[in-house]
């Protein structure tokens, strides 16, 4: 195999090698974006779920208020039953006393329904918040997965470029750039094996004068078709 080829075959593993780390690198930010979407629906129940229990203890208050408002009124009404001198005048009152006495039970009751469905919120609540909290502790396990990650692939990044660069150093400015605008056209290599007729790079069948100058390896040979550099692996 020509030197050249070995060289350029050397540095084309260090530029893949660099590339998909690159590619590791780009994907993580969307990595870190899916974990926290995990705590979105946790996050939801918790909310909705104070929601119920304050929506709740508002209803309780109003009712508080409504019977509070009640007795006042009996308390009201009792006392202009003892001053009336009046029996007709009297029995209203009592009729009346006897009305607001019963509104207070219904919204006691109504009360006492509230209050032990506010311990069934509050025990709801309580639940979602522990799934919310298994949630995050899993969620920021993840994360500090995917930082240590970003931390690994930066400084591997930063080594092989340093390789990359002493490589690239070492061989001819115009054969690099030859190389270079190959590799980045094609994304994936710009120096490939025959396999028998066929180029490994775009898997078309290359012309006898193609395989027989690969053959010769007096000189770097182009396939014809996608215009890599090709070479036959030496056995």
């Amino acid at each position: 195999m020509l030197p050249e080829l070995e060289q350029l075959l050397i540095l084309q593993e260090k530029d893949q090698h660099i590339r998909r780390l690159k590619l590791d690198l780009k994907r993580l930010p969307a990595d870190q974006e899916r974990a926290k979407a995990k705590l979105a629906s946790d996050t939801e129940a918790v909310r909705a779920a104070k929601e119920r229990v304050q929506l709740n203890e508002v209803a309780m208050k109003n009712l508080e208020l409504q019977i509070q408002t009640r007795r006042d009124t009996i308390a009201k009404l009792k006392v202009q039953q003892f001053e009336t001198r009046k029996n007709e005048e009297y029995a209203a009152l009592g009729h009346e006393v006897v009305r607001y006495t019963s509104d207070v039970t219904k919204l006691e009751d109504e009360e006492l329904a509230l209050m032990e469905k506010a311990e069934t919120l509050k025990a709801q609540l309580a639940e979602c918040q522990q799934a919310l909290a298994a949630t995050q502790a899993l969620v920021d396990e993840e994360l500090a997965q995917i930082a240590e990650r970003q931390k690994n692939v930066t400084g591997q990044l930063e080594e092989f470029g340093a390789v990359r660069q002493g490589l690239a150093g070492a061989i001819d400015p115009d054969l690099l750039e030859r190389y270079e605008r190959i590799f980045n056209h094609k994304g994936d290599a710009a120096v490939v094996e025959l396999s028998g007729a066929i180029c490994r790079g775009c898997n078309m069948k290359v012309t006898p004068a193609c395989i027989n100058a690969a053959k010769a390896e007096r000189s770097l040979v182009t396939c014809p078709n996608c215009g890599r550099l090709v070479y036959f692996a030496e056995l």
